[in-house]
């Protein structure tokens, strides 16, 4: 019997502090037709377009139409892989096969007419041009400085430095876009953001997501949702082929979709349609049936918690309870170091920080700090196997201080006077 209560004691404990492991969850009646993947396609925000010239290009991705070549275009364009980006009006065309051989022609970005038959303008950039997209007028570009590795007078290979990125209106004047860690380079199209690894832009300024259990990368725009293969919860699955939906890049739900997939290569929308990209070939559902789907799973008027600048990215989202707010408690805890014990007996957790100690239990208001008696506005909750505690409380008597932005629904918490003394 004792064995038995160990065991239940054991999983308990374990499944409110370990990650969480997403089963695997199928749409209802999503249907897949199998799109064309014998060459290599791109949607340019018009069509599917190949990525040599002369093009072919094609609006469902299985019939495609040939391009008249022009030998002018072709002489400048050909025997490389080219990414066509449609502005409205014409074409911005950059270099995608990256080698040493040719990385300085990486340097060059073609405006092309939307006939393909004439090159409008050439522009120069600084350094080597590694992922573009145009959004909201505005042409993005991630760039990298990239030379050749030289060895006794061989071409070895390319080096490169930091990463930068820039937006402009016109091709000729960019102005660079700054944020914290020169690292994050993969820069993908979510309408009027952009998700640079775990960096959501927004405005000209970037806010570092701090997930809970995982870290996503790519990351794409479909309709009102972010999409992302997560690639280090995919052991966790039984399938390798997920589509984690977020709202707003903080919250996500598991979908395996498709068994056949082999994971998720790229996302586009093409009018009612979500066509995913694998590793053979390109797959094509009913953009609504998925959505209507997903949407009863995100939480309406979503609660952001940002803890020293960092915005958290809790797997359970934070709620709010008679005015107050309540965040899953381990992944709190460890952002700001606090050690904690878990009573599964009594539903008691005791969470410690330097000096002080704090200790309260589901569904009671009735906590204590340093062992003397206090009272919570509202009691720690368990929701889905997440204990969730009331923000403030927790923050202020750890050190903190926590302001509420009630325009983005945002809770604050910030280094307080006591931490500080105490530090």
């Amino acid at each position: 019997m004792k064995k038995i209560i160990k065991a239940i004691t054991l999983f308990l404990i374990i499944a409110i502090f370990s990650e969480v492991s997403y089963a695997s969850e199928y749409l209802n009646n999503v249907e897949f037709t199998q799109k064309r993947m014998d060459e290599n396609i791109t949607w340019s925000g018009k069509e599917w377009i190949t990525d040599k010239y002369p093009p072919q290009i094609s609006k469902n991705a299985i019939e495609f139409t040939d391009i008249e070549e022009n030998k002018t275009v072709k002489n400048k364009l050909q025997n490389s892989r080219y990414i066509y980006v449609w502005t409205g009006n014409d074409y911005l065309v950059y270099r995608s096969d990256h080698d040493y051989k040719g990385y300085d022609k990486q340097k060059y970005l073609y405006r092309l007419s939307a006939d393909f038959q004439q090159i409008l303008n050439t522009y120069e950039i600084p350094n080597w041009i590694n992922y573009m997209e145009f959004v909201d007028d505005k042409i993005f570009i991630a760039t990298e400085n990239v030379f050749p590795s030289i060895s006794d007078g061989r071409v070895l290979g390319i080096n490169s430095s930091e990463f930068e990125i820039y937006y402009s209106y016109d091709c000729d004047k960019w102005t660079k876009v700054d944020y914290e860690d020169k690292y994050y380079i993969d820069m993908h199209k979510v309408n009027n953001k952009l998700l640079i690894d775990n960096y959501l832009y927004s405005d000209g300024n970037f806010d570092k997501i701090v997930y809970e259990t995982h870290y996503s990368r790519p990351t794409y725009k479909v309709g009102e949702f972010l999409c992302e293969e997560d690639k280090k919860n995919e052991k966790k699955i039984e399938d390798n082929t997920v589509l984690a939906f977020s709202n707003d890049g903080v919250y996500f739900i598991y979908q395996v979709i498709d068994k056949k997939m082999e994971g998720i290569q790229d996302i586009f929308v093409v009018g009612d349609e979500i066509v995913i990209e694998d590793y053979r070939y390109y797959y094509a559902c009913n953009k609504e049936e998925v959505f209507s789907q997903l949407r009863e799973k995100l939480p309406n008027n979503p609660i952001y918690v940002k803890f020293n600048g960092d915005i958290l990215g809790f797997d359970e989202p934070p709620i709010i309870e008679n005015g107050s707010t309540l965040v899953p408690m381990r992944f709190l805890f460890e952002q700001m170091g606090a050690y904690v014990e878990w009573d599964s007996e009594t539903q008691t957790a005791t969470a410690t920080l330097d000096n002080t100690v704090v200790t309260f239990s589901i569904d009671n208001i009735n906590a204590e700090v340093n062992k003397t008696s206090a009272t919570m506005d509202v009691p720690a909750r368990l929701i889905n196997g997440k204990t969730m505690v009331p923000l403030r409380f927790l923050s202020e008597n750890m050190g903190y201080e926590v302001d509420w932005d009630a325009d983005s629904r945002t809770a604050i918490i910030k280094w307080g006077e006591i931490y500080e003394k105490n530090n």
